[in-house]
């Protein structure tokens, strides 16, 4: 018996606030971007559960708020959390007169005590989600905090101490949650020099180990740098833009495994533009690619146009 009620307790006070809090939180951050070891589940768990804890105390025991719904199961409170307390303490068993009735006795005090707790609970986890939400609004505004007003910095170094402390490094490089939300659209290019070649694109995801450390990115309109061919255009005198070098890689996405990735730069550009200039294609397909213009749109109707 002691070790299911030690079970209980455990999940109802240490694991399900943390997973609670981190469901909720995971609306701003995706909860598969965490990478925290045992120990620091354990802490994260406990922090975040010290101040639900604390109001759920102060609002069940200080006021009327404890006393709903009125409980007529078993003993009293108090009365029943000290017969379940010793019923769990080891020693000798005394043997009863009336062993049925002290079990029945026994069992509606066990009964009344996890309802009580079950009411102290449900309010623990909704002042969990509760800090989840807010803390997740929080994390969702930190580009748009100005080191000029006293009130954004105390957020912001709220977040960097503790909300993102335990949140991949990855996750705020490779997103643009650290930009004021007026960019928080922009897409994030990235040029990355792989076993010797320079690649670019738009990054749409990353993955990672079970240590955090950072296993390969996928990109989208991924094109490679011709460095074979720059360099025979020098050997000749041609001159061309750079741009011109730049060949666009068949395919909807390109990964490249990290491990063959020497360095890399991050830029976050605004997004780009379905339309492109003729000059802008022949740069990026190069200057032998067919470009075909199409007719212009007609307004006429097909049908009915004579």
């Amino acid at each position: 018996m002691s070790a299911l009620v030690a079970g209980f307790l455990l999940i109802g006070y240490l694991l399900a606030p943390g997973v609670i809090y981190r469901l909720f939180f995971s609306a701003y951050i995706p909860a598969r971007r965490y990478q925290r070891t045992r120990t620091e589940e354990v802490v994260f768990s406990l922090l975040v559960t010290v101040v639900p804890f604390v109001l759920s105390w102060i609002l069940l025991v200080h006021t009327p708020l404890g006393e709903l719904p009125t409980l007529a199961i078993g003993p009293p409170k108090a009365e029943a959390y000290r017969i379940v307390f010793r019923s769990l303490l080891p020693g000798p068993e005394l043997t009863p007169s009336n062993p049925l009735v002290a079990r029945v006795h026994l069992s509606d005090a066990y009964l009344r005590a996890f309802l009580e707790q079950g009411r102290f609970l449900s309010l623990l986890w909704l002042f969990c989600a509760l800090e989840g939400w807010a803390s997740g609004l929080i994390v969702s505004r930190y580009g748009d905090y100005s080191t000029n007003q006293r009130m954004h910095r105390l957020l912001k170094r709220f977040c960097d101490d503790f909300l993102l402390t335990y949140v991949s490094e990855w996750e705020l490089l490779f997103t643009t949650r650290s930009l004021p939300r007026s960019q928080q659209d922009f897409d994030v290019e990235i040029d990355a020099l792989a076993a010797g070649i320079l690649y670019r694109g738009k990054l749409v995801d990353w993955f990672l180990d079970q240590d955090g450390k950072l296993e390969g990115i996928f990109l989208e309109r991924a094109a490679r740098y011709q460095q074979a061919e720059l360099e025979r255009d020098r050997q000749r005198g041609a001159e061309k833009t750079r741009e011109s070098y730049w060949r666009t890689i068949p395919g909807a996405k390109l990964y490249l495994v990290a491990s063959t990735i020497a360095n890399y730069n991050i830029r976050y550009a605004p997004p780009m533009q379905q339309d492109n200039t003729l000059a802008q294609l022949r740069a990026r397909f190069g200057e032998e690619a067919t470009i075909t213009q199409l007719p212009p749109d007609s307004f006429d109707d097909p049908i009915n146009s004579p």
